[in-house]
C-alpha cells in the first residue's frame, strides 16, 4: 500500500544531579552555641545538605497515516490514527543535618522510618487521536479529529477524557468571483469547534492527589515506644480532567503584489467546565482544610489579529515586518454552591496569607484589596481606607476586587537583508492588567531598616527615589491588602536584537555566518519595581531578569 506510511519516534531524556550545600569556615550562618563549655561558641564548617537526584522522561509516538487523491468532487482524503506515551519520573534523596543543642556541631538527621529521605513520583500521561481531512473540490477543507487523552493524577475510571473536534474552511480564492482579482492572492474563510483537556495541578497539590495515602510520622511523635503514627494524606477521589470548549471563526488573507500584505483575523468564544481549583472543605471533611475540586466554570472571548508586511522585496533588500495583537476577556461563570472561591496570590508575609479570589460574575484570579486613600496632594495616608459600605468601621466589607491580569497583549518585529548581512529584533508587551510591588511591603517602610537582633542595618528600597514609602514606619493589619501596592502593568519589552554576515561560498559550497545578539536588552514601563511581567502578578523579583550578550559563528557544509 504506497499510500499508507507508519511513523515512530522515540526520546528519551536522562539526567543525574548532586546537589551539595558547603560552608567555609568561620561562616556566620554556622555560628552555634556550645552548652557543654560556658560562653563557648563553635563554627561548622562542611556540608550541611546534600541531595541526589535522578530525572528521566520517556515519550514514544507513533501513527499510520494514509492519503488518496481522486478526480471529481472529492479531491483528497486522507486519515491518521496514533498513539502517544509520556512517562516522568523523579527519583531522589538527600542527606539532612541539625545542630545539635548540647554541643552545638553539626549532626546527621536520620528519620528512622525513611533514612535515606527517599521522594519518587510519577507523572503518566497516555493518548489516543485519530484525525480525518477532506478535500472537497478544492474549495472547502474539512477536518475531524478526536482525541483520548489519560492522566495517572486521575482514579481509573475518572482517568480517560475525550476531546473532539470539527473544523472546515472556505477557499474563497478558488471561487470565479476572485478569480480574476490580483489584488487578492488568497484568501480563506474558517470556523470550528474543539474541546480540550487539562490536568496539571501537580504544582498544587502533588502527584497522586486522587489516591489514598498515608504518612508514616517520625521516631518523636510515637504514642507507644516503637509504634509509629500514619497520617492520611489528602485526596479527592472524584477528580477529573477540566474541559474547555472552544468556536472559532477566522479569516486567511495574503494580499497585493509580492505578498505586500498577509496575515489572518481569529475571533473566539470558550466555555471551560470542571474547573480545576483549590477551594475550602468543611471541617473534618477531606484531611486538609483546602484542596483540589472540580468546581465550576468560567466563560471567555476575545479575538486575535496577525499582520505580515513586505514593504521591500528586492535581490539585495529584503525588509519584512510582523505584528500582533490580541484581546481576551474572562469571567467565572459558575462556582456550584459558593460564590467565590480562594485562587492563590500568596503574598510573602506570613504563611497563607493570599490576595486572589476566583469570584462569580468577575474575572478569574482578581485582588481582594482595600482602596487606598490619599491626602489633596496625593501623597498616601497610611493605614486609612475608603469606608465603601459606609458603616464607619474598616473591615473585610470594605474591600473590592481588581482585576490584574491584562487583557491586551501584543508583539511585533522585524527582519532586514541587505546582501550578506542580516538584522532582526522582536519586541512584546501588555495594555493594562496590575502587579503587587511586594518589595514595597518586605523592603519598603523605615522600621525595616533596623533589625531587631543586631546592630547593623537591613538593605530597603531607596525612600529617596520613590521607591520605598517613607510615610509608612511598618505595614501591619490591612495595610498588606491595600491596592497602594497595586500599580499598572503595561510594558513593552525588546526581546533581542540580532546582527550578521553570511560569507557565501567560503570554501566550495560551504558557507559561515557571523553574529551578534543582545537578549533583553530593555524595557519600557512606568512601573516601580522591579519586573512588571508575572504569571501571578505578584513581583517578587529581588534581581532584574539579566541582559546577556552572545558572539556566535555558524558553518554550514
Amino acid at each position: 500500500m504506497p499510500d499508507l506510511r507508519a511513523v515512530v519516534n522515540l526520546g528519551i531524556d536522562a539526567s543525574k544531579s548532586r546537589l551539595r550545600e558547603l560552608y567555609d569556615n568561620n561562616a556566620v550562618a554556622t555560628y552555634q552555641f556550645d552548652n557543654t563549655n560556658t560562653d563557648t561558641f563553635v563554627f561548622n564548617p562542611g556540608i550541611n545538605f546534600i541531595e541526589n537526584q535522578k530525572k528521566t522522561n520517556v515519550t514514544f509516538d507513533s501513527y499510520l497515516a494514509y492519503a488518496k487523491s481522486f478526480e471529481g468532487f472529492l479531491r483528497k482524503f486522507d486519515i491518521q490514527g496514533g498513539y502517544s506515551y509520556q512517562n516522568f519520573k523523579n527519583d531522589g534523596n538527600s542527606e539532612r543535618y541539625l545542630y545539635s543543642d548540647v554541643t552545638g556541631l553539626r549532626e546527621l538527621n536520620i528519620n528512622p522510618n525513611n533514612p535515606n529521605n527517599r521522594y519518587f513520583n510519577v507523572l503518566n500521561l497516555q493518548s489516543f487521536v485519530g484525525r480525518a481531512n477532506l478535500d472537497l473540490a478544492n474549495k472547502y477543507l474539512v477536518t475531524f479529529t478526536l482525541r483520548a487523552d489519560g492522566s495517572s493524577l486521575f482514579r481509573e475510571d475518572k482517568r480517560w477524557g475525550y476531546f473532539p473536534s470539527a473544523a472546515i474552511a472556505w477557499k474563497l480564492k478558488e471561487e470565479s468571483f476572485l478569480n480574476d482579482v490580483t489584488l487578492v492572492n488568497d484568501a480563506k474563510i474558517r470556523i470550528g469547534i474543539g474541546k480540550t483537556g487539562q490536568q496539571d495541578i501537580t504544582g498544587s497539590v502533588g502527584f497522586y492527589p486522587s489516591t489514598p495515602l498515608f504518612t508514616v510520622g517520625s521516631n518523636t511523635s510515637q504514642y507507644l515506644p516503637g509504634s509509629n503514627l500514619y497520617s492520611a494524606s489528602a485526596f479527592n477521589e472524584d477528580l477529573t480532567w477540566e474541559k474547555t470548549t472552544t468556536y472559532n471563526l477566522g479569516i486567511d488573507f495574503d494580499l497585493f503584489k509580492n505578498n505586500f500584505v498577509s496575515g489572518s483575523f481569529d475571533i473566539y468564544q470558550n466555555f471551560t467546565d470542571d474547573l480545576l481549583a483549590r477551594v475550602p472543605l468543611p471541617p473534618g471533611q477531606g484531611l486538609a482544610d483546602t484542596f483540589i475540586k472540580n468546581v465550576g466554570s468560567t466563560e471567555g472571548k476575545g479575538f486575535e489579529l496577525n499582520l505580515n508586511i513586505k514593504p521591500l522585496s528586492t535581490d539585495d533588500y529584503n525588509l519584512d515586518f510582523y505584528t500582533n495583537v490580541g484581546y481576551t476577556y474572562v469571567k467565572v461563570t459558575d462556582l456550584k454552591d459558593v460564590n467565590k472561591v480562594q485562587a492563590g496570590g500568596n503574598l510573602p508575609t506570613g504563611t497563607n496569607v493570599n490576595i486572589a479570589d476566583h469570584v462569580v460574575g468577575l474575572q478569574p484570579y482578581s485582588f481582594w484589596v482595600f482602596e487606598q486613600l490619599y491626602d489633596t496632594s496625593g501623597n498616601v495616608i497610611p493605614g486609612a481606607f475608603v469606608d465603601r459600605n459606609g458603616d464607619n468601621v474598616i473591615n473585610n466589607a470594605d474591600r473590592y476586587y481588581k482585576a490584574v491580569r491584562p487583557n491586551w497583549t501584543f508583539g511585533f518585529g522585524f527582519n532586514f537583508n541587505y546582501k550578506g548581512w542580516d538584522l532582526s529584533s522582536s519586541f512584546r508587551g501588555q495594555f493594562g492588567g496590575q502587579v503587587y510591588n511586594s518589595r514595597k511591603l518586605t523592603s519598603g517602610w523605615v522600621d525595616r531598616a533596623l533589625p531587631t537582633n543586631t546592630n547593623s542595618l537591613s538593605n530597603v528600597l531607596n525612600f529617596y527615589s520613590g521607591a520605598a514609602g517613607s510615610a509608612f514606619q511598618n505595614y501591619n493589619g490591612n495595610a498588606t491588602f491595600s491596592d497602594y501596592f497595586l500599580e499598572d502593568a503595561t510594558f513593552l519589552r525588546c526581546e533581542n536584537i540580532v546582527l550578521g554576515y553570511k560569507f557565501k561560498k567560503l570554501i566550495k559550497s560551504s558557507s559561515l555566518r557571523l553574529y551578534g545578539a543582545v537578549n533583553n536588552p530593555f524595557l519600557i514601563t512606568k512601573y516601580s519595581g522591579q519586573d512588571p511581567e508575572n504569571f501571578g502578578s505578584i513581583d517578587n523579583n529581588f534581581y532584574p531578569r539579566p541582559r546577556t550578550y552572545t558572539f556566535g559563528m555558524s558553518l554550514d557544509f
